[in-house]
């Protein structure tokens, strides 16, 4: 078994959230399954300062290489990943989902998902093969799957994101940050995160069980 997680850079402000990104691979490494990690190599949308909480406008920075921070070493580029290589695909949160892997950030309810982006998570959905995402990335699978199947259910809490998503013909289930939400029928598994709480046990907790059941279903 082989999961490829997708990253968007390090730091939640421009890039992959760290400690999602970290609790996915614990859960892993739990679960006894091999992972590979890939991000693309461009340049991300902005630099922003996680300490002053302000954008960087002179600086420049790749999204692979800010990924390889938390790529434990195990890091390629989504061009050189093929699906036949992956039996599930794990997308964690942070803003750079909506920075980097798709316009969220500039268009709102107009945004459009990165199209190799959006092309790996049609591609694994049309193998059948299962597709985990956590807090905002679940914005991603609702915009590249909203139109693909009559029924997709993806999870939220505290309603966050709730509109976009049932923009995109979602049918959104409300839970906590312990829990996560299975779509047999569509193969996703889905848990808030740092969307529920900013309670590290307890996302721990939503994210084992979402890796879990994520392995239950490519079984």
């Amino acid at each position: 078994m082989n999961i490829g997680v997708l990253l968007s850079g390090c730091g939640v402000g421009d890039g992959s959230q760290i400690e999602e990104v970290i609790l996915t691979y614990l859960a892993l490494d739990k679960y006894g399954v091999d992972y590979i990690c890939f991000a693309q190599d461009k340049s991300q949308y902005h630099t922003f300062n996680h300490l002053n909480e302000k954008v960087e406008e002179s600086e420049n920075r790749n999204i692979l290489k800010e990924s390889a921070r938390i790529g434990r070493g195990r890091i390629k580029t989504l061009d050189d990943i093929s699906i036949d290589e992956l039996d599930g695909l794990v997308l964690p949160g942070g803003v750079g989902v909506f920075k980097n892997l798709s316009n969220y950030i500039l268009e709102k309810e107009n945004f459009v998902v990165d199209k190799d982006v959006d092309k790996l998570i049609k591609d694994m959905y049309l193998s059948k093969k299962p597709i985990a995402a956590m807090c905002g990335a679940t914005v991603l699978i609702a915009k590249s799957l909203g139109n693909e199947t009559k029924q997709l259910e993806l999870c939220t809490s505290n309603n966050a994101h709730r509109k976009i998503l049932e923009m995109n013909n979602v049918t959104v289930k409300e839970v906590n940050s312990r829990e996560a939400y299975v779509d047999i029928q569509n193969r996703i598994v889905t848990t808030p995160a740092f969307l529920g709480t900013q309670n590290l046990y307890e996302i721990k907790i939503g994210i084992d069980r979402m890796v879990r059941e994520f392995i239950e279903l490519i079984g």
